[in-house]
């Protein structure tokens, strides 16, 4: 009995490797070769640290310990990163894109040497890992280059000169294609793709923070100034005259209800044409190949289309101020939405129903209509309601073009600085959707 329990503990399988391992090999990787950007004016000696320093982490993590593998990470690094060197250095005046993924193939030839050694010690993967490596080492090198500028570590040029480079340029192309590089080839190796999911979120958001200009320290030292401006907004102010010489009354009656009127009408027309467009646009029900194709691609057009794009669109066709035009704009809002939720839901029926109808003799209407439908009436209906509460909350913004609505008052009072006003026309509009939202779910939930 004991032999045997002995047998079975010795032919456990190992247990299977956890992404939190390689949460401080990375990060003492993304330090270590942050210094070795000092050495970025020597191509070569900074390529042979960076693959010295990549060798390491993949030691660390158990991936490989062969010379060779040593031997190779340091020599295609020295040659990979004097070629970014001798690349970068033809700049005449600056860092362009061209340039900059010219210089970044240098880097990801490097990658390509990373991603044979994985290649080599984790069996089972394709050839392609070595190209998809090349990209990350190179992608990271060329993110870095486009935003240098702006992150302030190129100079920017000036009467023509040529752009200087800079220390915090080499560390910032190191880090980042080494982040994005070896996070890649850990999640090969393992894999796991955590690991490079959590470094492509974490860097492209700095760079993206860096090259927006966001900065927090601002954000503090106008807390002051902001407090001050919110304070105009309270207490709000519900009641106003039309104009002057009238007395103050409700006015944001009409306009809520207007509002309403606009979503109402956009719900409506727009859920009941993208009905028969979803059909046409899932494989399973629609009449021939030509019809999906064409479905599909004007479903496409139509959801790449933003609803403020409509509203400016319309409002200029039929005039601004019109409800007409914010009620157009909603048709085209709604039909995107409904027509890719019903597609979807429609791919997903059962097709025995529909085979047995088409046994029976009926015609291609026919099996949609007793077949099809009432498996996705529920969802049909729930998706209207759903499509309405997002028109009422689109109707306000398009009111801002010149689309109709609440939200038109609320731009007017907004010109005229009248920010406890505003603020009464968001307590309004806020309540609303509460309100709808709320009953919106209720009826959904006793539907599906």
């Amino acid at each position: 009995m004991t032999a045997t329990a002995e047998h079975v503990t010795s032919t456990r399988p190992p247990e299977p490797t956890r992404a939190k391992v390689f949460i401080v090999p990375l990060i003492v990787f993304t330090i270590a070769i942050g210094f070795a950007g000092f050495l970025g004016e020597i191509g070569p000696l900074w390529g042979a640290a960076v693959g010295a320093i990549t060798y390491g982490l993949f030691r660390w993590v158990r991936m490989t310990d062969s010379l060779i593998d040593a031997g190779t990470l340091v020599v295609a690094g020295a040659v990979g990163f004097a070629i970014f060197n001798l690349s970068i250095a033809a700049r005449d005046p600056g860092v362009t894109a061209g340039l900059a993924l010219q210089s970044s193939l240098g880097i990801a030839f490097f990658g390509v040497a990373t991603g044979w050694v994985v290649l080599r010690h984790s069996p089972g993967l394709r050839p392609t890992t070595i190209l998809l490596s090349a990209a990350a080492w190179g992608g990271g090198s060329y993110m870095a280059l486009l935003t240098a500028v702006q992150m302030g570590f190129l100079d920017r040029i000036i009467e023509g000169q040529t752009q200087e480079l800079t220390y915090p340029m080499f560390i910032a192309v190191t880090v980042a294609s080494g982040v994005f590089g070896a996070t890649a080839n850990v999640s090969f190796w393992s894999r796991l793709s955590s690991p490079f999911a959590v470094g492509f979120v974490v860097l492209t958001s700095i760079l993206a923070w860096n090259e927006i200009g966001f900065s927090v320290v601002e954000i503090w030292t106008q807390f002051t100034r902001i407090g001050e401006f919110l304070g105009d907004f309270w207490p709000p102010d519900f009641f106003w005259p039309r104009s002057i010489g009238q007395p103050e009354t409700f006015n944001m009656a009409d306009a809520l209800l207007e509002t309403f009127q606009i979503a109402i009408v956009g719900a409506t027309i727009g859920c009941t044409f993208a009905a028969p467009l979803a059909f046409w646009a899932s494989r399973a029900t629609a009449p021939n190949s030509t019809v999906y194709w064409i479905s599909k691609s004007f479903m496409s057009v139509i959801r790449t289309i933003p609803d403020l794009f409509w509203a400016v669109f319309f409002a200029t066709a039929v005039g601004f101020g019109k409800p007409f035009a914010g009620a157009l704009a909603m048709i085209m809002f709604s039909l995107a939405i409904m027509g890719k939720l019903l597609s979807e839901t429609v791919d997903a029926i059962n097709l025995g129903p529909l085979e047995a109808a088409r046994a029976a003799g009926a015609t291609h209407n026919q099996v949609i209509l007793r077949a099809a439908f009432p498996q996705v009436a529920p969802n049909y209906v729930a998706y209207a309601l759903y499509v309405f509460e997002l028109n009422i909350r689109a109707s306000v913004v398009i009111g801002f073009v010149g689309a109709g609505g609440i939200g038109r008052l609320l731009d007017e009072r907004r010109q005229f600085f009248q920010w406890d006003q505003v603020m009464a026309i968001v307590l309004v509009i806020f309540a609303s959707v509460l309100l709808i939202e709320a009953v919106s779910i209720y009826v959904r939930r006793k539907i599906v």
